[in-house]
């Protein structure tokens, strides 16, 4: 039943104007789902994947998460006798601040220059929707397709997937499958196809420390009180080693160095020319020793997100701020428990904490574990052949530093083994303002989900 690329090409070129029409339709929802100010735009924007889905010819279930619904898609004609394939990817977006950097609304998708500019139009509506249109074109083309076809949306991977990581459990039967393709990752550049094996997990927190009970006069106080910035900078300059290693104890205990054989089948090529051009600086955060991709892709990191206290607005205000605040988040790498490293993080921020200095630790929900994917697997090796064929071009191997928290849950709720696929650019300027995709990875995509899915023959 394998269709020639030529004849899906032509498919996608006659359908063309309506897919643009129903994308755009699907950017223009506000499904930012970590703002309770959008809950109604994200149960709509469900509503319309659900609607859409079901005119695709899938069968379609909303799942109440008690948040952001999720959307469940199904077509299982192939019969018990054949494969089954999960497919995930999500509906909800990153909130868009700065407003004012975004140089059309976020909303309101624009083309410029071939490139769809919108929140979410990579991250992660973009993939998902060119999964959708595979989908709808390949059920309108054949009467049966040669896998099981399961397929999951949900609403809230950005801000943790709480909602569906607690529903999992008792949705394990219906999410059963041999194999997960998680269409939320991305390439290095349009000339070298690759698909991801891993990615690392990640626990975040935010810190407060007080002394006194409310701002104070630096001028009647000040050399008296221990300035909560103060003690905030010097806590946080201990977190890391002159060599760019972080200090927490144990933190680096479960850390298992990749073997000979899996580094070989992972490609670590970095263009520094390129990311110079994309990011404007040259890569010296590593720890000592360590190549960037390696450090990116294979070593755990702590970083400190944000932190402020006192007095940032306009002008200016002699105050010793009573609280100071961080926001530090850990991308971890398999082996490494989220428990346990959220234990150290904390327990080695007491042992900073200057006497007289009350420290709270709060737990920001959504973490996960990190993963790697052996290159040998039935799914690998069918996701490399159909980017092959679509890029006409060998598909390399990569991993990411980024992190999809319910990825390891849904992996083992379902039982099946996980490659992550994906179109996303490094700069997508995903999470920022201008975030956008080009019009001719929404082909490729489609084209690539299309032959992997007949490749199942």
């Amino acid at each position: 039943m394998i269709t020639t690329l030529e004849v899906l090409k032509e498919i996608y070129e006659k359908e063309k104007e309506s897919y643009l029409n129903d994308y755009f339709n699907f950017l223009k929802f506000k499904s930012i789902a970590t703002d309770p100010v959008f809950k109604k735009d994200v149960e709509q924007c469900a509503n319309w994947l659900e609607n859409y889905l079901k005119e695709s010819g899938l069968q379609v279930e909303k799942w109440d998460t008690g948040r952001a619904p999720v959307i469940f898609a199904s077509d299982l004609r192939a019969g018990e006798d054949k494969e089954t394939l999960l497919i995930y990817c999500h509906y909800d977006v990153q909130p868009v601040d700065p407003l004012h950097e975004w140089t059309t609304p976020p909303f309101e998708p624009q083309i410029r220059d071939g490139e769809v500019f919108a929140r979410g139009a990579s991250d992660n509506k973009g993939q998902c929707f060119y999964t959708i249109l595979a989908l709808k074109a390949l059920l309108k083309m054949h009467k049966q397709l040669p896998v099981n076809i399961k397929f999951l949306i949900e609403g809230e991977e950005e801000s943790g997937s709480v909602g569906l990581s607690q529903i999992l459990d008792s949705k394990k039967e219906a999410l059963k499958a041999d194999y997960l393709v998680i269409v939320d990752s991305g390439i290095g550049n349009m000339q070298t196809p690759a698909i991801t094996l891993g990615a690392r997990g990640i626990v975040a927190l935010q810190m407060s420390l007080q002394e006194a009970k409310f701002d104070l006069h630096s001028g009647s106080l000040g050399g008296i009180a221990y300035n909560p910035n103060r003690a905030l900078v010097k806590m946080l300059s201990q977190l890391h080693d002159d060599e760019g290693k972080v200090t927490v104890p144990g933190f680096y205990d479960a850390v298992i160095p990749l073997s000979v054989e899996e580094k070989e089948a992972i490609s670590f090529d970095f263009d520094h020319t390129n990311h110079q051009h994309m990011f404007g600086f040259q890569p010296s955060g590593m720890e000592k020793g360590v190549s960037p991709h390696e450090a990116a892709w294979t070593r755990p990191t702590l970083e400190i997100n944000g932190m402020w206290g006192g007095y940032t607005g306009a002008g200016f205000k002699t105050v010793i701020p009573a609280k100071a605040f961080a926001k530090i988040s850990c991308r971890l790498v398999p082996n490494q428990e989220p428990e346990t490293i959220l234990k150290q993080v904390q327990d080695y921020l007491k042992q900073l904490t200057p006497p007289g200095m009350q420290l709270e630790v709060h737990i920001i929900a959504g973490h996960g574990k990190g993963f790697r994917t052996t290159p040998h697997s039935r799914i690998v090796k069918l996701m490399s052949e159909s980017y092959s064929q679509v890029f006409g071009k060998p598909c390399k191997n990569i991993l990411i530093g980024g992190s999809i928290p319910i990825s390891v849950q849904l992996s083992e709720a379902a039982g099946a083994e996980m490659v992550l696929v994906g179109l996303g650019l490094p700069d997508d300027h995903i999470h920022a303002p201008n975030e956008h995709f080009g019009l001719e990875r929404l082909e490729k995509g489609f084209l690539t989900i299309c032959r992997a899915i007949e490749l199942f023959k």
